[in-house]
C-alpha cells in the first residue's frame, strides 16, 4: 500500500491506496427494460395515468375497444408508455391529439 496526502477545498486527508490486479474483458451497462403498459382508471372515460406527451393514437372514434387494449402511446421521462384501456367499450369521443401534452388523470378518450 502507498500512503497519499491529497488535498481538498485546502484540507488535506491522508489517503491508503492498494494496487489491484487488472481484469481483463468488457464489462456493458444491462439493456434498458421497457416501460409496463399502464391500465386507464374511470368509468367510461380512459384517463392518463401519467403526464406526458401523446406519441400515437391507436384508436378511432366508432371503433370497439376492449379491457386491455392499447389504446395510445404517451411518452413520460423519455421513455414509451402503452396506455391500455381498463375495460370494454366503443370509443365516442377522443380528447387529445398526436403531440398533445397531457397530465396526470386527464380525460384522453371518452367510451360508450
Amino acid at each position: 500500500m502507498k500512503l497519499y496526502r491529497v488535498k481538498v477545498n485546502g484540507k488535506v486527508y491522508e489517503v491508503e491506496v492498494e494496487a489491484v490486479e487488472e481484469v481483463s474483458g468488457s464489462v456493458s451497462a444491462p439493456a434498458p427494460k421497457a416501460a409496463e403498459p399502464v391500465r386507464s382508471e374511470g368509468r367510461n372515460e380512459i384517463l392518463a395515468p401519467i403526464a406526458g406527451k401523446v406519441l400515437e393514437i391507436r384508436v378511432k372514434v366508432g371503433e370497439r375497444v376492449s379491457k386491455g387494449q392499447t389504446v395510445m402511446i404517451v411518452e413520460a421521462m423519455k421513455l414509451e408508455n402503452e396506455i391500455q384501456s381498463a375495460f370494454d367499450g366503443v370509443v365516442r369521443e377522443i380528447l387529445v391529439e398526436n403531440g398533445s401534452d397531457i397530465r396526470n388523470k386527464d380525460v384522453l378518450i371518452v367510451l360508450e
